[in-house]
This record gives structure tokens, sequence and C-alpha cells, in this order.
């Protein structure tokens, strides 16, 4: 399973694959690069870790919905 993460860089929102520096998408505020990210992954499978101002992971949400650990018995 890939891992994405979305962090604040400077003015903006971005969206990159773990270990790539690379931009996969950008936004002006959070929410708007939670929505676009949300139609980005609709074709894969990941897990995206959106941090917060202070770059703190404050929410992880796996892609799709079904893949999600905490969904299974364990």
């Amino acid at each position: 399973m890939q891992n994405y993460h979305i962090t604040q860089d400077q003015n903006r929102w971005v969206l990159k694959e773990e270990g790539d520096e690379r931009v996969l998408i950008e936004a002006r505020t959070q929410d708007e690069i939670v929505q676009e990210t949300r139609d980005y992954m609709k074709l894969r499978v990941g897990s995206v870790k959106i941090h917060g101002t202070d770059g703190r992971i404050k929410e992880e949400r796996t892609y799709p919905r079904d893949q999600d650990p905490r969904a299974t018995k364990g």
C-alpha cells in the first residue's frame, strides 16, 4: 500500500507520495486539498496522512475505505 502525505508548504497545501519530492496536487486550503485528494485516490489504494500546520499527523485516511485495517477483525 502506498503512503501519501498532505502537508503545508509555505502558503499552499500539497499532496506528495512518501519518499518522492514531486507535488502531485496543490491547493490554497487544507479543505481543498483533502477534497482533491479524495478524487485523486478513487483509482488508487493507499494511506493518506493529513498533517496540521504544526507538521504533526492529525488524521489518516485509507483509500478505498474497505482497505482500512481498523475495519478488519484482529
